[in-house]
């Protein structure tokens, strides 16, 4: 259930990619050296945290900061407790790892080739950051039947497009429990759908605080905040979803479009390349956001490809005739390159 709404939600909130990249600049004609430079795109911070018996600590929070204590980026370790910041510039950065109260930190040189920690938590086991694993089914535990019900009955009318139906039940869900987190989260995608981010922001917000293991409000959330280019603040939700459920592609698919508003768009592609690899059956725009990356690293003949694959699914879908100009640009671009 829990998947497919997530499947679900992202589903209808996937078509801001276009005014993201509206407001980014992105649809212009794209210009020569917006991309990172090769140099920068092989500095990779990575490492692992583990605990002092050696066991590999999940969900660990890291952070990069650089000389100044500015957090330059951040992520969240997977189970085999990995992390990775990718294209980090050369300089001195503290690697800072949280868990709960628990908190340790390493000073690393960035300099023309990748750097490595590793860092061992004062902890034996388990991460205490109160995100355990029987958070998630006692947070579900607590939501009575009738308001499960309710839930259900207002996904199936969001899948049928009927929006005014789905509010209704979402509505009564959560007159009967308020801190269902899964239900307040599809309200917020309704209020997305009408265009009102703040307010879903606000409540994407309040679903964390009731369930901080609900992945699909982070998912969401990045969405959302992807549509006001709050692309950083995207980024550490995506992470933290990502976390929570490493198999969506919809977390992969949202960092990406975060990437690609932060002009990031070699990172931007490897994100669409796993959402693709990921993604149940094609999902058209993620050629179409594909397209937008590979046109700023002036890769024409690629990115023709990619807006010929979206046009021949959605040849009149609302993001068509934008494709169609995008790729005219690209075509115009090739030939001028060519000659």
């Amino acid at each position: 259930m829990l998947q497919r709404a997530a499947v679900l939600a992202l589903a209808l909130v996937s078509f801001s990619i276009l005014s993201s990249a509206q407001r980014s600049g992105l649809a212009a004609q794209p210009r020569p050296g917006m991309g990172i430079s090769a140099q920068d795109s092989f500095n990779i911070v990575s490492g692992s945290v583990v605990s002092m018996d050696n066991r590999p600590l999940k969900d660990v929070h890291v952070e990069l900061r650089d000389s100044t204590g500015t957090t330059v980026s951040s992520a969240y370790t997977n189970p085999a407790g990995m992390f990775e910041f990718p294209a980090v510039r050369n300089g001195l950065y503290q690697v800072i790892a949280t868990a709960g109260m628990d908190q340790i930190q390493e000073q690393v040189e960035v300099q023309r080739m990748p750097a490595s920690v590793r860092l061992r938590m004062p902890v034996s086991g388990t991460p205490t950051d109160g995100n355990h694993g029987s958070a998630i089914s006692v947070a579900q535990y607590k939501i009575p039947a009738k308001a499960r019900d309710e839930f259900k009955k207002a996904e199936e009318a969001l899948g049928k497009g009927k929006n005014e139906e789905a509010q209704k039940h979402i509505t009564k869900a959560l007159e009967i429990y308020p801190r269902y987190a899964e239900a307040i989260t599809i309200g917020a995608v309704l209020k997305m759908e009408a265009r009102n981010n703040q307010a879903a922001i606000a409540d994407l917000q309040q679903a964390i605080n009731y369930d901080e293991n609900c992945a699909i409000a982070y998912l969401v959330m990045g969405a959302a905040l992807n549509t006001e280019s709050r692309f950083d603040d995207a980024i550490r939700s995506l992470q933290r979803g990502e976390a929570l459920s490493p198999n969506s592609w919809q977390a992969y698919f949202e960092m990406g479009k975060s990437l690609i508003g932060k002009a990031q768009y070699q990172q931007a592609l490897q994100q669409f390349n796993r959402a693709e690899a990921l993604v149940p059956r094609d999902y058209p725009l993620i050629h179409l956001v594909k397209a937008h990356a590979l046109l700023a690293l002036n890769n024409y003949s690629e990115a023709m490809t990619e807006l010929q694959q979206y046009l021949a699914k959605e040849p009149k879908g609302p993001n068509s005739a934008q494709a169609q100009k995008m790729l005219d640009q690209a075509r115009a671009f090739a030939t001028k390159a060519s000659n």
